[in-house]
């Protein structure tokens, strides 16, 4: 009897050894898990807070870019605006018929505009893989669609500008009626004219007032007051744009 109550007494610190031994492990497993749970948090929140300062780097960037769109949009209106009152002055009345040559044929004009419009910003953010996660909801849409939709629209505009503009130049400078210098006024003194200056001018005036000159003159005005139209649009976008950024970054 004595043996059974020794050895029965030996199990149950045996088994009250294994007990604790077996809590021991358990709080060793939860204390483990605890602490990795910590690490990812705070590992998480390290990365969030990086996520969210390159976002504020990428919109404040954003908005350098855009300002700068918007300068070029306003020299565009300058420029078109210029030319188009130019361009009028053939229609209005005859005073131009006073001015030399060379004035008169900086009137008729030529010239196209090229996108230059910035996009360096935007690139970056794309192959960051913030293309998506821009700013609220609505400013990130709004600054996919600039880019992707008003920028595209206005660099095909300045194309179709550019092919009509290569067709009008030819008229102005290569017409078998006129012996031109260059429309642009970059003439070479060193180059003799056949014809007097008197008669260039009287040529020059001629083909202005021609048909087909002044379909020429009338559908480079028209076409111009068109993209003049859609600068316009496309610097309110940005304009919009840019205060929607600034107004997030100051919140």
């Amino acid at each position: 009897m004595i043996k059974f109550f020794r050895k029965n007494r030996q199990n149950l610190l045996m088994e009250n050894k294994t007990g604790k031994y077996f809590k021991y492990a358990i709080g060793e497993i939860v204390l483990v898990v605890i602490g990795i749970l910590i690490a990812l948090a705070i590992n998480n929140w390290n990365n969030e807070r990086i996520s969210k300062r390159r976002s504020i780097d990428y919109m404040e960037s954003l908005v350098e870019d855009i300002r700068s769109d918007i300068t070029q949009y306003n020299n565009n209106i300058d420029s078109y605006l210029t030319d188009i009152n130019n361009n009028k002055r053939l229609f209005i009345n005859d005073d131009f018929k006073r001015l030399d040559v060379d004035s008169i044929l900086k009137l008729v004009n030529v010239f196209y505009l090229q996108n230059k419009t910035t996009n360096h910003t935007y690139e970056k953010i794309k192959n960051s893989g913030l293309a998506e996660s821009l700013g609220n909801e609505l400013t990130n849409e709004a600054i996919n669609d600039y880019y992707n939709i008003e920028i595209n629209y206005y660099e095909a505009l300045l194309q179709w500008d550019k092919e009509h503009i290569n067709e009008y130049s030819k008229f102005w400078s290569y017409n078998s009626n006129y012996e031109s210098s260059s429309i642009r006024g970059y003439s070479s003194d060193k180059l003799p004219f056949l014809s007097s200056e008197e008669k260039r001018k009287n040529d020059l005036i001629n083909l202005i007032e021609s048909i087909q000159g002044r379909n020429y003159l009338r559908g480079a005005i028209e076409r111009h007051e068109h993209t003049l139209r859609r600068v316009k649009e496309v610097k309110g976008v940005a304009e919009k744009l840019a205060n929607m950024i600034e107004g997030e970054l100051n919140n």
